[in-house]
């Protein structure tokens, strides 16, 4: 059974979609007041005294600047990212962006299977893997989310998105995407994972 959240997706126009992205966003700017995007700080992005850094099962904004960009047909300066993995120099995680927002919120909704709770069944993060995405078909909306990240070229502090304002941020229209639309992009993952 869908939730409420996927009930509600399933059950908005286009028109009206926009109208929750917009009011998504207001959301956002206030959240990111904090959040700049300067250059020069990558290098302190994972001091760990600035706490300023990821932990596995979160879900983040950051601004980022990817080393092979000049390879790649297009990827998002302004990812929405939940980490499945963390190692020294690089993390790995779904850029729920690569979907389009009613699949992007089906996706998040499906992963709610995932979620830790406290005692009071409130979600503090997901406990999922890349090996738990890529072994069922049930998941395959992963395919084209899953990206690896280097932590030297995140451009900017790190927004973690709070477990009970996830299904505000998966409904944002913000994703930045270069080198290709949002449309082109979206075509592409639901190809890849038809």
């Amino acid at each position: 059974m869908a939730s409420k959240l996927t009930q509600l997706a399933r059950q908005k126009t286009a028109s009206e979609l926009q109208t929750m992205g917009r009011d998504a966003y207001r959301w956002l700017t206030k959240k990111i007041s904090s959040l700049s995007n300067p250059t020069g700080i990558a290098s302190t992005i994972a001091r760990e005294d600035r706490g300023n850094h990821f932990y596995n099962g979160g879900l983040y904004f950051f601004y980022y600047d990817p080393k092979t960009k000049a390879d790649l047909p297009y990827y998002d300066r302004f990812p929405l990212v939940l980490v499945l993995d963390i190692q020294n120099d690089h993390f790995t995680g779904l850029n729920l962006h690569y979907l389009p927002i009613q699949y992007r919120v089906a996706f998040l909704d499906k992963l709610m299977d995932f979620a830790v709770v406290d005692g009071n069944k409130d979600i503090q993060r997901m406990s999922v893997t890349y090996d738990i995405l890529n072994a069922s078909r049930r998941f395959k909306e992963f395919k084209p989310c899953f990206k690896k990240y280097l932590k030297s070229h995140v451009q900017s502090k790190i927004l973690a998105v709070q477990p009970n304002e996830w299904d505000i941020a998966a409904f944002l229209p913000i994703q930045q995407f270069r080198k290709a639309s949002p449309a082109k992009v979206w075509q592409e993952s639901l190809e890849q994972i038809r």
